[in-house]
């Protein structure tokens, strides 16, 4: 199990087919792109992500090589905050 943070935003896959719908990917702040893979079907929006999208997360899981399996989805709180 591990901890993800990162922008979560979302693609439209299979264009054109019976399977149309989004897929989810996790930004890091480093940028690199990871496919986080839903719980719901192909054509279907995951209602777990979806209510994330456009937002800093903290996603729980594990990382595969197919990309991060969730266990959990919450708003993302840095470790550390700089006071001026």
């Amino acid at each position: 199990m591990g901890t993800f943070d990162g922008f979560l935003f979302s693609k439209l896959d299979a264009i054109g087919t019976k399977s149309e719908g989004p897929v989810y990917y996790l930004q890091s702040f480093d940028y690199r792109e990871n496919l986080v893979i839903k719980q719901a079907n192909l054509w279907e929006a995951d209602p777990n992500l979806q209510k994330f999208l456009s937002n800093k997360v903290t996603i729980e899981g594990q990382m595969t090589p197919g990309g991060i399996i969730y266990k959990s989805v919450k708003p993302h709180k840095p470790s550390h905050v700089t006071v001026n």
